[in-house]
């Protein structure tokens, strides 16, 4: 049955029968920016809700490449939606060199395995959460390492079906407090995850390295400066991590890279040989606080050649009562650090469980609740010993009585005896100019690191059975005896993150330089409106196109309503690679101007020049 689109055949087959119609479809397409939509802007975009823009957010918006939808959200329009299908296709092309294979998972998941896995309550406030109309909990996917385990667990029985990797590339959503910065931090992106699975913990470890690689080929392909730091595992969890990330002076990210060896690591996960001269800092710092001269007294905190001061800062660590009860047992930890030091709360985290920080003595209150505390911990860092090795664990008994009125508000009663816990460990933010581990262990060298800005794009988990286990992911070993947990990893790459990401390691002043792998056309043909130009640049496009073998990658700007000019300075804020200039001057020598929108160089080519100029600079996008 046909649909009543308002025309009938009759008038169909008249229309392509004129001249109009010859041309619009002709069996020789060009694409064309008069029939394209890319509403380009020279306003400058600043602020946005009080927020200053970053430059891939301003240039994203004046070349027409997305709209804001809302706080996080954003529309991509067509030459930002074919940059992501570039970069889409890189990963496909380099995954599937290492046999993974593409799915597609739901976006809306059901609560059931969230909760399995303990993340429905641990995920926090970030997670959209949402019913039915039945009152089942759901949520709008963040990850889908649930979704996937719980998929395997039901297809796989025998070790002969493992290995499998699977990835997908869609839509995530993250509750984000203050979305901010465009692309690189919203609440609805698009991000490519690959989860493996793996018969033992050794295989896991080479898949891993695997895809660290192809990352690192995916990451080259783009053809912006990268690094890959040592991480931390954070709320995925896993024993292995890494972060890839982009240069750039607006990234978040903080790595301490050692010039020497090439060992990156992320600021939250860096370990590094503090230098044995104190700082002016570390030797003029005071406390302020009563408490911190308290513990400061009981000769648990070590002095240096030099006196360093220490700082402290206050927090909780809450864990379940042995009795099954529902009381907890509170631990109030102190850490003390050099005065120049920040305490970083992941390391504290991962030596004895979820330590929540205060900002004060009067903030642990907040934390605690209702809750009293039980037990006194006192980290001291290693910063408070340079040069020196860790002592050993001891204890300090206390008497309630003698403790400052901060701390007995904190604790209760002053008729008891309580020990204190002192342990010593690395439990500091490692600054520029700490000592490279690896050089001081490798080469007893003591080499200065230094640190640099970055945008993550990119995290890379080993998990082990952290996510197997809790939903039976299992199968039975060769010896058929038993059910084993499947061994699984997970690697996330966010490819909008990725296309803004690009933008702000490759801008100038005029605009955006795309690298050729991923810009949205190679090369734009811009022409005056004199008849002879406007022929001859449709000539020069079917001569480009053919010379670079490689549907799509050529666009002719036609507009009629604006100048040649015009049209130049919008191809430099597009950041068309290639831009081929038909104007005045072919008219005079019959030369067309090729300019290179990265290095500024130009070329006069004579007409039968033009195609052997651009047969050379084919396989360029894939260097």
């Amino acid at each position: 049955m046909f649909m009543n689109t308002g025309l009938t055949l009759r008038t169909l087959s008249t229309a392509s029968a004129g001249t109009g119609a010859s041309v619009r479809y002709a069996s020789t397409f060009r694409h064309r920016v008069s029939k394209t939509l890319v509403p380009t802007s020279k306003q400058k975009f600043v602020h946005v809700a009080g927020q200053e823009m970053v430059p891939s957010q301003q240039l994203l918006l004046r070349s027409g490449m997305m709209r804001q939808s809302s706080s996080g959200i954003y529309s991509i329009l067509p030459f930002g939606h074919k940059i992501l299908t570039k970069i889409e296709a890189i990963i496909d092309d380099e995954l599937e060199n290492i046999g993974c294979q593409k799915l597609s998972l739901p976006n809306m998941q059901t609560s059931e395995n969230w909760k399995k896995t303990g993340r429905w309550q641990s995920a926090g406030q970030e997670m959209f959460k949402l019913k039915d109309r039945r009152g089942s909990d759901f949520l709008l996917a963040p990850t889908h390492e649930e979704e996937v385990t719980s998929l395997i667990a039901k297809e796989v029985q025998s070790y002969r079906q493992l290995p499998i990797r699977v990835y997908q590339v869609g839509r995530k959503f993250r509750d984000e407090l203050r979305a901010r910065s465009g692309l690189l931090r919203g609440k609805e992106f698009v991000m490519k995850d690959l989860y493996t699975f793996d018969v033992t913990e050794q295989e896991a470890y080479k898949t891993y390295d695997e895809v660290v690689l192809a990352y690192r080929r995916i990451m080259k392909r783009l053809g912006v400066p990268y690094a890959v730091a040592e991480a931390d595992t954070g709320n995925i969890g896993g024993s292995h991590s890494h972060e890839f990330h982009i240069l750039s002076k607006v990234g978040e990210d903080s790595l301490l890279s050692c010039g020497s060896c090439g060992y990156t690591s992320n600021e939250e996960r860096a370990i590094g040989i503090i230098p044995t001269a104190p700082t002016k800092a570390a030797t003029k710092f005071r406390n302020s606080e009563e408490v911190p001269k308290w513990i400061e007294s009981l000769d648990v905190v070590p002095r240096s050649a030099v006196r360093v001061n220490p700082k402290f800062q206050f927090g909780v660590l809450k864990a379940p009562a042995a009795d099954g009860s529902r009381d907890e047992n509170c631990t109030l930890v102190a850490v003390a650090t050099s005065g120049d030091r920040e305490v970083n709360e992941i390391k504290v985290s991962k030596a004895f469980g979820n330590v929540e920080l205060a900002g004060s003595v009067q903030a642990v209150q907040t934390l605690l609740g209702e809750s009293k505390v039980t037990d006194l911990m006192l980290c001291v860092d290693q910063s408070l010993y340079p040069g020196q090795e860790f002592p050993r664990p001891k204890d300090v008994t206390l008497e309630g009585s003698s403790l400052p009125e901060g701390l007995s508000s904190l604790i209760g009663p002053s008729s008891w005896k309580k020990s204190l816990k002192v342990v010593y460990g690395d439990y500091h933010n490692c600054k520029p100019g700490d000592g490279c581990p690896h050089c001081q262990k490798n080469k007893g060298l003591i080499e200065p690191m230094s640190v640099t800005r970055a945008i993550e794009v990119g995290h890379t988990f080993m998990l082990g059975t952290k996510y197997s286990v809790p939903l039976n992911a299992t199968f039975v070993a060769e010896d058929g005896q038993e059910e084993v947990p499947i061994q699984m990893g997970c690697y996330g790459l966010g490819v909008t993150r990725l296309l803004a990401s690009i933008v702000e390691a490759s801008h100038d002043h005029k605009g955006i330089v795309w690298p050729e792998s991923v810009a949205p056309y190679r090369v734009v043909i811009v022409t005056s409106e004199d008849e002879g130009c406007v022929e001859a640049a449709e000539n020069v496009y079917d001569i480009v196109q053919k010379a670079l073998n490689v549907k799509g990658d050529v666009i002719l700007d036609d507009r009629t309503d604006t100048t040649l000019g015009f049209k130049m300075k919008d191809a430099e804020l597009i950041g068309y690679p290639w831009m081929i200039v038909v104007g005045k001057g072919f008219l005079r020598t019959g030369n067309i101007e090729v300019q290179h929108r990265k290095s500024g160089d130009k070329w006069s080519l004579e007409w039968p020049k033009i195609e052997g100029f651009f047969q050379e600079r084919r396989l360029l996008a894939q260097e």
